[in-house]
């Protein structure tokens, strides 16, 4: 009797231990690739594109439609950043600094801008699938740009 008793606390006890580590199946897991768009900004109908794949440890955002000042042209940007996976494990996060990024010229297709002058630096991006909002910052031509908004 003592013997089988021991048996079931044993066996009650291992199955509160594997109930405990559990699978995590709650919270579901963030996709390692996507491709996620932003909803336009009305005033200059900029909008983002960012393309993720946390398999290769890499994302390209792109930048549709951006002024860096008032009344400067539009401009189409890409750029491809780090990315890493926020501590809660909910948002992809991108920074880096010094990044050359590629401008997109109807007649010659992705043109590197490689000059200092252009680069991105202090580059901060917090792309959140689950709240379906975003935060891009960082400075370049001498200026500092900061936009959050939502995903579609």
């Amino acid at each position: 009797m003592k013997k089988i008793f021991s048996i079931l606390f044993i066996a009650t006890m291992f199955g509160m231990v594997m109930a405990s580590c559990g699978d995590d199946k709650d919270e579901p897991e963030i996709p390692k690739t996507q491709n996620l768009v932003s909803v336009h900004v009305d005033e200059t109908d900029a909008y983002f594109v960012f393309d993720i794949d946390m398999n290769k440890d890499k994302s390209t955002i792109y930048m549709n439609n951006i002024q860096f000042a008032p009344g400067a042209p539009k401009m189409t940007l890409r750029v491809n950043v780090p990315v890493s996976l926020s501590q809660d494990g909910k948002a992809y996060i991108m920074a880096g600094t010094a990044l050359v990024a590629d401008m997109y010229m109807p007649s010659a297709g992705w043109v590197p801008m490689s000059d200092e002058r252009y680069q991105l630096n202090n580059l901060s991006c917090s792309v959140n699938p689950s709240a379906k909002q975003y935060s891009l910052s960082f400075d370049a031509h001498g200026g500092h740009f900061d936009e959050s908004g939502k995903l579609e």
